[in-house]
C-alpha cells in the first residue's frame, strides 16, 4: 500500500538517488524519470519503478536541475496517440454525417413530410413566418387603397390562370401584399403568402415584369417550397447548432452554414418556379421573359458571378434564356390600364 514519507535526493552521476535514514533506498535513472501533475508541487515517476511510487520535491531549485538532467520527462504516449486520434476521427465522423445529412437526408425528408402536413398547420406555420419577416425588415404592408385594388386584381388573375384563388380564407388561398422596404426582392412565405418588396417594386417597368416575378412566386407556392425550405432550415439550424455547439441555431457560423447548404437546395425549385410563372402567364396570353429580363436588369448582368455559391437563384442570364426558349408571343391584352398601373407603382404612398 502506497504511503508518504520523507526522504533526501542526491543528484548523482547515473540518476537520482533516493536516501532515507541515510541509507540509499532507490536510484532513479534520469532517462526513466517522468513528469507528472502534481499541482504547486513538482512531481516525478520513474517508468522501472512501482507504478505509482511518486518523488515529490517542495524546493523549486532542486526540482529544476532534476528536471534539466531528464531528457524525457514528457515522452510521447502511444495509448494517449491512438486515444487522441480515435477522438479526432470520431470527430471528424460526426462532423461528416452531420453535414450530409443535412446536404441529403434532410431535403428528402422535407419532400417527403410536406405532402403529410395539412394546408391549416401551414398557414399558422406562415403567420408565425409572416411575424419574422416584417421584424427582421421593419417592414409594413402597403396599404394605399387604389394600390391594394389593383394588385388584388392583379392577383386574382395570376391566381385564377394558375388554378387556385386569391380570396382570403379560401384553403390553399394566395395571399399577396407589398411591403414597404428598399429591399430588391420577392419572397414566399408558408401558406400561400407572397410579398413583393416596394424596392423591386420601384424598378419594375411595366405589368408583366411584376406579373412574371408574382408568377414566378406563385409556383413557389403551389409547390409548397416555403413549407419545404422551413423544414430543411430548421432541421439544418439543428444539426449544424450540434456541430458547433449551439443548438440555437443562432450564432453566426450556423447562418452562414446554414445559407451555404440551404442554397444548395433552392435551384431546382427556382426553375420549377420559372416554368410555373411561363405557364401562368402563357395562360393570360403574356409573355414570361420580361420577368427574367427585369431581374437580370436588376441584378446586373454580371453580378453575383463571383459569390455564385450563395446564391439559391439561378444566375438570370441562364433564366432569362431558358424562359425564351418555352416564351409564347403574346396574344392577350394587357393585365393592367395605366391607371391600375400608376395606383400600385404608388401603392406604398410615394
Amino acid at each position: 500500500m502506497a504511503r508518504r514519507r520523507p526522504v533526501m535526493v542526491r543528484l548523482a552521476a547515473a540518476g537520482v538517488e533516493i536516501v532515507e535514514n541515510g541509507v540509499v533506498v532507490d536510484r532513479w535513472a534520469y532517462a526513466d524519470l517522468r513528469r507528472h501533475d502534481g499541482g504547486d508541487t513538482a512531481r516525478f515517476g520513474c517508468a522501472a519503478a512501482e507504478e505509482l511510487a511518486r518523488l515529490e520535491i517542495a524546493d523549486a531549485g532542486v526540482a529544476a536541475a532534476l528536471a534539466a538532467r531528464a531528457p524525457r520527462l514528457h515522452p510521447s504516449d502511444p495509448k494517449r496517440g491512438r486515444q487522441r486520434l480515435r477522438i479526432v476521427v470520431g470527430s471528424l465522423a460526426v462532423a461528416v454525417s452531420l453535414v450530409l445529412t443535412s446536404l441529403y437526408l434532410l431535403p428528402l425528408a422535407a419532400d417527403r413530410l410536406v405532402p403529410f402536413i395539412p394546408i391549416a398547420w401551414e398557414e399558422r406555420l406562415g403567420g408565425i413566418a409572416d411575424q419574422q419577416v416584417k421584424s427582421l425588415f421593419s417592414a409594413e404592408t402597403c396599404t394605399a387603397p387604389a394600390g391594394v385594388a389593383a394588385l388584388d386584381r392583379l392577383a386574382a388573375r395570376l391566381a385564377a390562370a394558375a388554378g387556385g384563388s386569391s380570396e382570403a380564407g379560401a384553403p390553399g388561398a394566395i395571399r399577396i401584399a407589398v411591403l414597404r422596404s428598399g429591399v430588391e426582392n420577392a419572397v414566399t412565405l408558408p401558406g400561400g403568402r407572397i410579398y413583393l418588396f416596394d424596392g423591386l417594386l420601384r424598378l419594375s417597368r411595366d405589368p408583366d415584369e411584376v406579373a412574371g416575378v408574382l408568377a414566378h412566386e406563385i409556383g413557389h407556392a403551389r409547390a409548397r417550397d416555403g413549407l419545404r425550405s422551413l423544414i430543411r432550415a430548421g432541421g439544418t439550424s439543428y444539426l449544424l447548432g450540434l456541430l458547433f455547439g449551439d443548438v440555437s441555431g443562432s450564432s453566426a457560423v450556423v447562418f452562414a452554414a446554414r445559407l451555404l447548404v440551404d442554397s444548395s437546395h433552392s435551384r431546382e425549385a427556382e426553375r420549377a418556379a420559372d416554368a410555373e410563372s411561363a405557364r401562368i402567364m402563357a395562360a393570360l396570353g403574356r409573355p414570361a421573359a420580361p420577368m427574367a429580363a427585369f431581374l437580370l436588369r436588376v441584378t446586373g448582368a454580371k453580378k453575383g458571378r463571383e459569390i455564385s455559391l450563395l446564391l439559391s437563384h439561378p444566375l438570370s442570364e441562364e433564366r432569362l434564356a431558358a424562359l425564351k426558349a418555352i416564351d409564347r408571343p403574346t396574344s392577350g391584352p394587357p393585365l393592367m390600364d395605366e391607371t391600375e398601373w400608376a395606383a400600385l407603382k404608388a401603392i406604398c404612398g410615394r
